[in-house]
């Protein structure tokens, strides 16, 4: 069973955003087949996405 110290924990010892991941999922954007903006806000979520799993094409195998 996790204590709230134990996420606290978990949550400190976390790193941060992945600047390179972030940057180069948006170079990857615009060469998407549609139209620029089309996704709206997916596309920047898409972009937080990448940057916190520290890759490019950011993937979600469970969303719920």
């Amino acid at each position: 069973m996790n204590t709230i110290d134990d996420i606290r924990a978990r949550i400190a010892a976390a790193q941060g955003p992945d600047a390179a991941s972030l940057q180069a999922a948006t170079d990857r954007e615009p060469t998407l087949t549609k139209p620029p903006g089309a996704l709206g806000r997916l596309e920047e979520i898409a972009a937080w996405l990448a940057a916190w799993q520290g890759r490019a094409s950011p993937k979600l195998d469970h969303p719920r």
